[in-house]
């Protein structure tokens, strides 16, 4: 029988390494991105490949969402 404690431990193992894996796809997509406006010929300005926060209303804008222009 598995300990509740070890459980919960598993558990956020698992949650950390699909953190790490989303970091790295996220680092993917926006290398990916650049290189998309590279190809169509934009410019690939300091702004151009980096994602905009801005607060959701939940949470009273604590917490901040990424949009893609």
């Amino acid at each position: 029988m598995t300990n509740l404690y070890d459980a919960i431990k598993e558990k956020e193992n698992q949650i950390a390494i699909f953190q790490a894996q989303i970091s790295g796809l996220q680092a993917e997509i926006e290398a990916l991105r650049v290189a998309a406006r590279i190809l169509e010929g934009g410019s690939v300005g300091p702004e151009s490949g980096r994602p905009v926060a801005v607060p959701t209303a939940a949470n009273g804008g604590a917490e901040k969402k990424r949009v893609w222009p």
